[in-house]
């Protein structure tokens, strides 16, 4: 287990396919409850979105943590307007 958010931050994510998503750039807290909410990835893998766009990946989409991070679901795309293909 993880102690603090800055053991996340800087880790390779990988989509479950094994497709490498991109790097965790910043962690999003939900402060109400305590708990991430998200993590923010600015260098998208451009194979699974168009150039240039950061994304925010529900942290429930997250599988595992350790020296990767593993998602348990992940679109097949996404398009400049956020749009999700193949979920």
């Amino acid at each position: 287990m993880l102690d603090t958010s800055d053991e996340i931050v800087g880790l390779d994510i990988y989509d479950p396919r094994g497709t490498y998503v991109g790097k965790v750039d910043e962690i999003v807290f939900d402060t109400d409850v305590r708990r991430v909410s998200g993590i923010i990835v600015n260098e998208v893998n451009p194979a699974l979105s168009e150039p240039g766009i950061s994304i925010s990946i529900p942290y429930d989409w997250v599988s595992a943590v350790g020296d990767i991070v593993i998602l348990n679901r992940f679109p097949t795309r996404i398009l400049r307007n956020g749009t999700p293909e193949g979920l």
